[in-house]
């Protein structure tokens, strides 16, 4: 059956149709392992960050490929089970792009005592003056070790992959933010998902 979806985003409206999501699954070039366990929603999901953020579908793809290798090849947080309703039993993992980079260095710097860092980094018993290395020395000290430390720890943040587990294998529902609320991924999962694989209907 065709379907047309309408997406909303701020001043943009899309409508696009299964056929078209079909030949956007088939340009990503999913992998025949676990194409049919992708559903409809996901590819939506998928296109609609592409087509707005510019996303590159491979920061989505990279981490499927990770769960079903074990995820353990990745930077990003390990893959969590919901614990409560509407979403309780299904999992969550994040995947991350350049999009998200600005809010991994936040989060590093949450509990980042700033002030102890220009005391050190512009010590006039260093330097009267500040030059051009202080400053880079800064940037670097500010901005690239707090987001190596988070992706070296595995610790990086994005957006969620939404799946369920059934049968030893698992199946991608839908991608969504962290702001979207549990009770609207599960709305979203129950109205688009549960025709695609009916064994969703016993968490809702």
């Amino acid at each position: 059956m065709d379907r047309t979806y309408t997406v909303l985003l701020k001043d943009k409206q899309l409508q696009i149709s299964t056929k078209q999501l079909s030949i956007f699954s088939n340009s990503i070039d999913l992998n025949n392992s676990y194409k049919n366990r992708v559903s409809e929603l996901f590819i939506l999901d998928l296109f609609v960050y592409v087509t707005i953020l510019k996303l590159n579908p491979l920061d989505v793809i990279d981490e499927i490929e990770n769960l079903e290798n074990g995820d353990g090849n990745t930077q990003t947080k390990p893959a969590t089970e919901f614990k409560r309703p509407p979403l309780q039993g299904l999992w969550h993992k994040h995947f991350f792009c350049e999009h998200f980079l600005v809010q991994n260095i936040q989060n590093s710097l949450i509990n980042f005592n700033l002030d102890a860092l220009i005391n050190e980094i512009m010590d006039p018993k260093k330097s009267d003056i500040i030059t051009k290395e202080l400053i880079s020395e800064f940037s670097h000290r500010v901005i690239n070790e707090p987001f190596e430390g988070r992706a070296n720890s595995n610790n990086l943040t994005g957006e969620w992959i939404v799946f369920a587990k059934e049968g030893g294998k698992n199946y991608y529902l839908c991608l969504n933010t962290h702001k979207a609320g549990d009770q609207m991924i599960a709305d979203r999962i129950k109205e688009n998902c549960t025709r695609d694989f009916p064994f969703l209907s016993r968490y809702f």
